[in-house]
């Protein structure tokens, strides 16, 4: 009779171990969400009643409060503004320099990468008071340019990272073949490997767009007037204000999440392929 290896007998209490965690993750997670959603459509008076209980109607009150008087919708388009365009710079700029890095080598190129790579470990709170001091004397303090231009800046070495580390794999051959046929280097650029990187051209646009619509550190320092505030710090303030609503908290913190999901939702399946692209290259 064989005894089986101490490996073999472990490898499947680590998977459940990594399965039950897994499932409690996300357990806790829709829970979360799912209380949230539900107190969005209900009175203070039905939360304090029950608080898991299903609302007595599904009324948009909440909701118009928070999106109106709260002010969260001119948050609301202002983030959106901000994350949108940041994600389009900063995806189609670190595109543009991993392709130069990675296929039309120059000298020092190897230098630039390696920039790059080294400013993915940067803590962006060290370059807090510089970014302030830049942005002041540009007189591109509280605007929403000044997000635009620090959010692109700092999402371009974790972009540029990822997005040469895909390119190195894209097979030569068929831009040999391209330039055979006549295509220049900026038609190969678009129609052969931005094509061939779409899932990893996913995956930075959903990293960047989350990083731009949920930062608050910088949009505190950087922005002062209330017509200019993020989501992020019109919820702080909202919470303060409106502490005691808390359907109406509830309602602001919804229509917090909600895009995100929706972004995350559509693009998911280039996502997950390129996260799983990424785990065999490594």
């Amino acid at each position: 009779m064989t005894t089986a290896p101490t490996g073999a007998r472990r490898r499947p209490l680590l998977a459940a171990a990594r399965g039950s965690f897994v499932w409690g993750y996300a357990a806790i997670t829709v829970f979360g969400f799912a209380f949230v959603a539900i107190s969005a459509f209900k009175s203070n008076a039905e939360i304090f009643a029950d608080p898991f209980a299903l609302p007595e109607s599904w009324g948009f009150a909440n909701l118009t409060r928070a999106w109106t008087t709260a002010h969260i919708g001119d948050y609301f388009v202002n983030t959106a503004l901000v994350a949108v365009v940041t994600t389009v710079l900063s995806t189609g700029l670190a595109a543009t320099v991993a392709y130069t890095i990675v296929r039309m080598r120059f000298p020092g190129s190897s230098l630039v990468y390696l920039a790059f790579a080294i400013g993915v470990g940067v803590p962006l709170q060290a370059l807090l008071v510089p970014t302030f001091i830049v942005m002041n004397n540009a007189g591109l303090l509280d605007s929403l340019t000044s997000l635009v231009l620090v959010y692109t800046a700092f999402a371009l070495p974790k972009a540029v990272f990822l997005l040469a580390a895909f390119m190195k794999d894209v097979p030569a051959e068929l831009e040999e073949a391209a330039l055979i046929d006549g295509a220049g280097e900026l038609t190969i650029f678009r129609r052969v490997v931005l094509p061939l990187c779409k899932p990893a051209l996913a995956t930075v646009a959903v990293l960047e767009f989350l990083g731009a619509w949920n930062e608050y550190v910088y949009a505190s320092v950087l922005i002062r007037s209330p017509e200019n505030r993020t989501i992020s710090l019109g919820l702080a303030s909202f919470s303060s204000e409106y502490a005691s609503d808390y359907g109406l908290i509830a309602a602001g913190v919804l229509i917090t999440v909600v895009p995100v999901v929706i972004v995350y939702v559509l693009l998911q399946r280039h996502v997950v392929a390129g996260l799983s692209t990424g785990a065999l290259k490594g």
